[in-house]
């Protein structure tokens, strides 16, 4: 006979898992030493180890499998497993069906990727922006919300009867990535307005710019690219990242009382200039 340890090795099943089926009776050990306590097992006890493992895969309870291994009414048993069988042979259906239609949505997703194409964007280069004059809104919202933000801003342009003289810009000063919130600054170049409320210079210096041409879930490809350069030409930022919008968010023949997002530009054409302030030498 064997000892449970090396029953548990033969029949790769825990000790522990072998107490147990002894303590509801479903698989008794065939000596226990009544001295030590030790529990047993002799070679046909690995016989029924193997039904048990066996139900237990196919989905059977502990205790049907106890009434399967004490009963001698094969004709029953028959039954009950040919009952099985039709219900894993469904389950394999359902199984292969589901396999086929996640093989089939894998296919649409790589084709799907392999036709949208990856933004386009340009070599990093430096530029001395001059001063300008523009006119702000800021709001802390939800970056979904950034069009309702936008049309907010061009009411308010239509209101001042103010001059557009250049790209809707936008500043992300504080960005919550969990809960998709920004303090975001949208800017807007003018005219002279005789300083109305509202209005700021944004300031002249040294920018590390690219473009990104493609959708605005993609600029962090272009941001990436442009930070690296940076790095690697020895130049330290010194102020917020500014977004130009020169072609996507507005129509270039817009209307100030209705602005929108130009529904008639797919977003791979859309075109986002990216510049940072910087100054020559690391901090």
């Amino acid at each position: 006979m064997y000892s449970i340890g090396k029953f548990s090795e033969i029949c790769n099943i825990p000790v522990k898992t072998l107490r147990y089926y002894s303590d509801i009776g479903l698989l008794k050990p065939s000596y226990i030493d009544p001295v030590t306590n030790y529990r047993y097992y002799d070679y046909d006890k690995i016989q029924i180890t193997e039904k048990i493992m066996l139900l237990k895969n196919c989905q059977f309870s502990l205790a049907t499998i106890k009434e399967f291994i004490e009963s001698t009414d094969q004709i029953q048993w028959k039954s009950m497993l040919e009952h099985k069988i039709d219900e894993l042979e469904d389950q394999k259906e359902q199984i292969s069906q589901q396999i086929e239609e996640m093989n089939r949505l894998k296919g649409q997703i790589e084709k799907e990727a392999s036709i949208i194409p990856r933004p386009l964007i340009s070599a990093c280069s430096i530029e001395n922006r001059k001063e300008i004059l523009v006119y702000t809104i800021r709001e802390k919202i939800k970056v979904k919300f950034i069009d309702q933000l936008a049309k907010n801003l061009f009411d308010r342009i239509y209101a001042f009867n103010l001059v557009i003289t250049g790209k809707l810009m936008a500043i992300f000063h504080e960005r919550d990535l969990n809960q998709e919130e920004a303090d975001v600054e949208l800017l807007i170049p003018i005219k002279d307005s005789n300083k109305i409320d509202g209005c700021r210079i944004l300031a002249s210096g040294t920018y590390a710019c690219l473009t990104v041409k493609g959708p605005y879930s993609e600029l962090y490809i272009g941001y990436e690219k442009l930070e690296n350069w940076i790095m690697e030409q020895h130049l330290t930022q010194i102020g917020k990242k500014v977004e130009i919008y020169q072609k996507g968010l507005v129509p270039a023949d817009f209307n100030i009382k209705e602005i929108r997002p130009d529904l008639n530009r797919h977003p791979s054409e859309f075109i986002t200039k990216i510049c940072v302030p910087v100054i020559k030498g690391n901090s």
